[in-house]
């Protein structure tokens, strides 16, 4: 353990005082859109279809239809997300493009090898991931990959810090770990072709961009632990509890206690 004098003469050097200094200037991080040029990279030619795994509004299918000519079905387990999904895709002048279907990563409704893409945001961690990959590498053709992004838990989050995000968040323990997620794809037949590690680089860039505000989520959340009382009553302790929760979550990613991550995976041939 580090003494309290080896602390303060530590802090008192022009070294200590340069490392605090270089990590005022911008370290270039990536945006999320990073997400849809690893995509690309792929090369997905016009009229190959891809499945939109946990679509919510379709906005992924949509893009992906719209860049690269793409036909998309928007899988949904939640029948608000499939409405909300339609409702944008016909805004959007993509019906013809786009189907919606209403159903879960685990028991895909769709025959063997029928699609070439699968694009999987956000998913992974909610659901029988072990169950969920066995159906993306059946329903995937040959060859064909999967991109997932997911994030999980590392070493710095506490037991405790887990079970709480995981009884708030409806993540289910087991499919929270990488170690976990990497041999459910490997039992399925998925082979790893990229990971990239893109926490805490999307936060920061949030931050630098202006689109995160870290100081008004530490208000947000030391308020509602102040007033928590006030709180549960006038609008449950479960919606409390869940928004705590939803707010750590940023920073925790931002501490490295959570790591969020892309993957992509191919199917055995």
């Amino acid at each position: 353990m580090v003494s309290v004098q080896e602390l303060y003469e530590l802090w008192a050097t022009e070294a200590y005082t340069e490392l605090k200094k270089s990590l005022e200037q911008s370290a270039e991080p990536r945006s999320s859109s990073s997400l849809l040029q690893t995509f690309a990279e792929l090369e997905p030619k016009q009229d190959e279809l891809v499945l939109d795994i946990g679509a919510r509004d379709a906005s992924g299918a949509i893009t992906l239809a719209n860049t690269h000519g793409l036909r998309a079905i928007a899988l949904d387990p939640v029948p608000l997300h499939c409405e909300r999904a339609r409702r944008a895709i016909a805004e959007a002048g993509l019906e013809n493009r786009i189907e919606v279907i209403e159903g879960a990563i685990e028991a895909i409704p769709l025959a063997d090898a029928s699609v070439d893409w699968i694009w999987c945001r956000d998913v992974l961690v909610h659901v029988d991931v072990r169950r969920g990959l066995a159906e993306c590498a059946r329903v995937l053709r040959p060859a064909g990959a999967m991109v997932a992004h997911v994030t999980l838990a590392t070493e710095r989050l506490e037991p405790r810090e887990a079970a709480e995000i995981s009884r708030l968040g409806a993540i289910v323990p087991e499919s929270f770990t990488a170690d976990r997620i990497e041999a459910a794809a490997a039992a399925a037949g998925f082979v790893i072709r990229v990971v990239d590690v893109v926490s805490p680089e999307w936060r920061e860039r949030m931050l630098e961009d202006g689109d995160w505000d870290v100081a008004a989520t530490m208000l947000a959340i030391a308020r509602l632990d102040r007033r928590r009382p006030e709180l549960v009553e006038r609008f449950s302790e479960l919606a409390v509890d869940v928004a705590r929760s939803g707010f750590v979550w940023g920073v925790y990613l931002m501490l490295g206690k959570l790591r969020s991550s892309v993957y992509v995976w191919e199917r055995s041939a």
